[in-house]
C-alpha cells in the first residue's frame, strides 16, 4: 500500500492539474456516474466536534476511495489544526488496499481547485483583483488556485484574527507565482471593486454585505459545509446566479444556501450544479454585469479524482512510501 505524507500530495498534486481534474469531477457528480452516498456526520464530545466520512465510486474508475475527517474547532487553541483527515483507497475490483493519503493536504487542493474550476466556467476574463477573506490553509490555497484560473495582478486579503493576515501574507511573498497582497483591515476595503470574492471561512453570520459587491464579481464560497454556517450574505444569492457543487448536498449543509430558501430569496429552480456547466447543459455566466456565485461543501467525488491524480503521479514519480498491512 503506497502512503502518501502532505509533502508528498503536495508535489504530486498541482494546483493546475487539480483544477482540471475538478471539472471532472463536478461532471460525473451531475451526469450521475457518480455513486456517492450523503457523508456520514458524527457530533463528538463538544457542539461543534465533528466526525465525517464520505464514500465514493466514480463508474468506469478502477478505485474507490473513503475520506474520514474529524473538524474540532477548539484545535486551535491547542496549537493543532481544526481540520484533520486521510483518504483510504482501494482497487475496486479486488478490493485490496491502494493508498493511504493525507486528506488535510488533498482537502486544501482540492477545495481550492474547485473555487478554481467555478472561475474559469463564471468569472470574467479580465478578472484581476481577488478578495480573500480568510487566512487558513483554504486561504493560502484559494489564492494559489484563483492566480492559476485567472490573471490577478492584486489580492486583497483580510482576516478578523489579529496578525493571521499578516503571517499569511508574508508566506505567499516567497512564492514566485503570487501577485501583489494587500493586507486590510475590513472586509469592505478587501471586497470594494474586487473582481472575483473568495471567503475561506467558518463564519455563522455573512462576513460581507450584498452592497458591497459591484456588478459582474464572481464569488466562491467554500468555508461554510454546515446548516449553521453563513459565510455569503442570503440576499446576495437572490439577486445572483448561484451554482453549487452538489444541489442535495447544499440543500442540507450550506447554511447560506438553506437560509435564502427559507425566506423565499431562491427557489430550488434557481440553483444549479456547476458540473451541468462542465458538461454543456447550461451557459454559466450570461452577461458582463451578471453577478454568479459558487457554493460549494466539498463532494466526495473531488476526493475520488484528487487521491487518483495523487497516486498516479505518486507511482510515476516514485514518491511516497510503501508497506504491507
Amino acid at each position: 500500500m503506497l502512503i502518501l505524507s502532505a509533502e508528498d500530495v503536495a508535489m504530486c498534486l498541482p494546483m493546475k492539474a487539480a483544477i482540471e481534474g475538478m471539472h471532472r469531477a463536478y461532471a460525473a457528480c451531475t451526469s450521475g456516474d457518480a455513486e456517492m452516498p450523503q457523508r456520514t456526520v458524527i457530533p463528538l464530545g463538544a457542539a461543534s466536534d465533528l466526525a465525517i466520512f464520505m464514500p465514493v465510486h466514480i463508474k468506469g474508475s478502477s478505485e474507490v476511495a473513503l475520506k474520514s475527517v474529524t473538524f474540532l474547532p477548539n484545535n486551535e487553541r491547542l496549537g493543532l489544526p481544526v481540520i484533520q483527515a486521510m483518504v483510504q483507497v482501494f482497487d475496486a475490483s479486488t478490493g485490496s488496499p491502494v493508498a493511504l493519503i493525507h486528506g488535510g493536504q488533498l482537502t486544501a487542493i482540492r477545495t481550492a481547485a474547485g473555487g478554481g474550476a467555478s472561475m474559469e466556467l463564471l468569472a470574467r476574463e479580465e478578472s484581476r483583483s481577488l478578495a480573500m477573506l480568510g487566512s487558513g490553509t483554504q486561504a493560502r490555497a484559494g489564492i494559489e488556485a484563483a492566480c492559476c484560473a485567472r490573471d490577478i495582478e492584486v489580492v486583497q486579503l483580510f482576516s478578523p484574527t489579529d496578525g493571521n493576515a499578516q503571517r499569511l501574507a508574508d508566506r505567499l511573498r516567497e512564492e514566485d507565482w503570487c501577485p501583489e497582497i494587500r493586507v486590510v483591515a475590513s472586509p469592505r476595503e478587501a471586497v470594494l471593486d474586487a473582481d472575483v470574492i473568495w471567503t475561506a471561512t467558518t463564519s455563522l453570520s455573512p462576513t460581507f454585505p450584498r452592497e458591497y459587491v459591484k456588478p459582474g464579481t464572481h464569488i466562491v464560497g467554500v468555508g461554510s459545509f454546515q446548516a449553521s454556517m453563513v459565510e455569503i450574505d442570503p440576499v446576495l444569492l437572490g439577486s445572483a446566479s448561484v451554482f453549487v457543487d452538489h444541489t442535495d448536498a447544499c440543500w442540507a449543509e450550506a447554511g447560506e444556501v438553506i437560509v435564502a430558501r427559507s425566506e423565499g430569496l431562491i427557489q430550488s429552480k434557481d440553483v444549479r450544479e456547476l458540473g451541468e456547466v462542465v458538461l454543456g447543459h447550461h451557459r454559466g455566466r450570461s452577461n458582463q454585469h451578471e453577478v454568479t456565485v459558487f457554493k460549494s461543501v466539498g463532494i466526495a467525488c473531488q476526493d475520488a479524482v484528487a487521491s487518483s491524480l495523487a497516486v498516479a503521479a505518486a507511482k510515476r514519480l516514485h514518491i511516497g512510501a510503501t508497506m504491507e498491512i
